[in-house]
């Protein structure tokens, strides 16, 4: 080995024994963070081969480690159990077990490995004990990841001569930001989180505070059209009528921050500016092979939408039922594919009960954030309905960023729970409550 590489790794270790060890004590603060601001960067940033060889993965098997831990050790977990971790639960049970008639198990096992680990780290999070204090610690991070990888991503335009593709097969246009990290259409799912948090602060908070969110939601917005994702397009807009919708902020606030996102948006889609809006513009009628792709899971569906075809294996049904469906084009890129729709991956892959189980997640985690408290009801919310938009489009469940977002939704309903569990101290002499501060994570 190199000696420069040991001296190096000898130097370092102090550090990461002191990081570790300050992990173990409060994951919610020295480990939460970094991992949720390295999750648009996709496994960029690797040290080691495989599926859980990023830094964020390694970052989130240190947290999940150290909320388990926290959970056996210290008792103190959160004030209720939300019905979306036993849905969820089921959901992966059954995904789990679908493997034993799955017609290809090897890849379904690697592709469980990825769900459980996300499905398990989001119920470690939802069971540990949140206040507002590390719920806003937890939106911060995730907005603060969405403005570090669009940063990066003008720093490549910039700096780096363009932004690098991952594909270079026939059909697929220029590079798009987010190629290279999660994909373009993903990367685009990836910032409407940030964007949810940072749009809503914009409106609901004052002085520097509206200044600087107003400046990243923009940024975000921005990044989203870098990616060209026309879904994504569609899910941010849908962020921003949600938005301002729940927000409290004044009528003249609303309307300014819908006029100026009108602006720009007209702006980006007729002027084009270095590029930006146009995949959006040129392609408008175009699926991009999704309504082939759909097309053939549909002629799958009478075989596997009753007991599935096993997690994972989406990719070989396409590819061995391409052939007897004529009016499905073969696409350029090959002859496998995801199915770009959860629904659809969950019928075909998990049959019936699968599906039956992601709608019921889904609606339940819908309905808790519709519950929350106004003051905290406006991110969860617009993030999840974004993200349901986004994901008719793509197959997002193995993704980080699709289970932070319920992470959030159920995080926010444990913090209102144990909220209203205890007693209101803001009571004037009368008895009667102080007004709540607009002030929502």
């Amino acid at each position: 080995m190199d000696l420069t590489k040991v001296i190096l790794a000898v130097a370092l270790a102090p550090l990461v024994v002191a990081y570790l060890v300050a992990c173990f004590r409060n994951p919610l603060r020295y480990a939460l963070p970094p991992y949720l601001v390295l999750i648009p960067f996709g496994s960029s940033f690797s040290v080691a081969p495989g599926a859980f060889g990023g830094v964020s993965s390694l970052l989130g098997l240190l947290l999940g480690a150290a909320l388990l831990i926290q959970l056996v050790t210290t008792r103190r977990g959160s004030a209720t159990i939300p019905l979306a971790v036993p849905v969820w639960l089921a959901f992966l049970a059954l995904a789990g077990f679908s493997l034993f008639w799955s017609i290809a198990p090897v890849n379904g096992f690697l592709d469980w490995r990825i769900l459980a680990s996300q499905v398990l780290l989001t119920v470690a999070l939802v069971l540990t004990r949140f206040d507002e204090r590390t719920l806003r610690l937890f939106a911060t991070s995730v907005m603060a990841g969405g403005i570090a990888v669009v940063g990066y991503g003008f720093a490549q335009i910039v700096l780096l001569g363009g932004l690098p593709g991952r594909r270079t097969g026939p059909g697929d246009g220029p590079p798009r930001f987010g190629d290279d990290l999660l994909g373009a259409n993903n990367e685009a799912a990836a910032l409407l989180l940030p964007l949810a948090i940072a749009s809503y602060r914009t409106l609901s908070e004052s002085g520097r505070s509206r200044w600087f969110h107003g400046g990243a939601t923009l940024l975000l917005f921005v990044g989203i059209l870098m990616t060209g994702s026309r879904g994504g397009l569609l899910s941010a807009l849908v962020v921003f009528a949600v938005v301002l919708w729940l927000s409290g902020a004044r009528r003249f606030f609303k309307i300014g921050a819908a006029v100026t996102m009108a602006l720009l948006l007209a702006v980006v889609v007729v002027f084009q500016p270095a590029g930006l809006g146009r995949r959006q513009v040129d392609n408008a009628a175009s699926s991009s092979g999704r309504t082939d792709i759909w097309t053939v899971g549909a002629r799958a569906c009478p075989l596997y939408c009753f007991i599935g075809a096993g997690w994972g294996a989406f990719p070989t049904v396409y590819e061995q039922r391409l052939a007897s469906t004529p009016e499905a084009r073969v696409q350029p890129r090959g002859a496998t594919f995801e199915p770009h729709n959860i629904f659809l991956l969950a019928a075909i892959e998990m049959g019936l009960p699968g599906l039956l189980l992601l709608i019921v997640g889904l609606a339940v985690s819908l309905g808790s954030a519709m519950n929350l408290p106004a003051r905290l009801r406006g991110p969860p919310m617009a993030a999840l309905l974004a993200t349901m938009v986004s994901s008719f489009f793509l197959s997002n469940m193995k993704f980080k960023f699709f289970w932070a977002v319920l992470a959030y939704v159920a995080i926010s309903e444990t913090v209102a729970a144990g909220r209203r569990a205890r007693p209101e101290p803001n009571l004037h002499p009368a008895g009667d409550l102080v007004p709540a501060r607009e002030d929502a994570p």
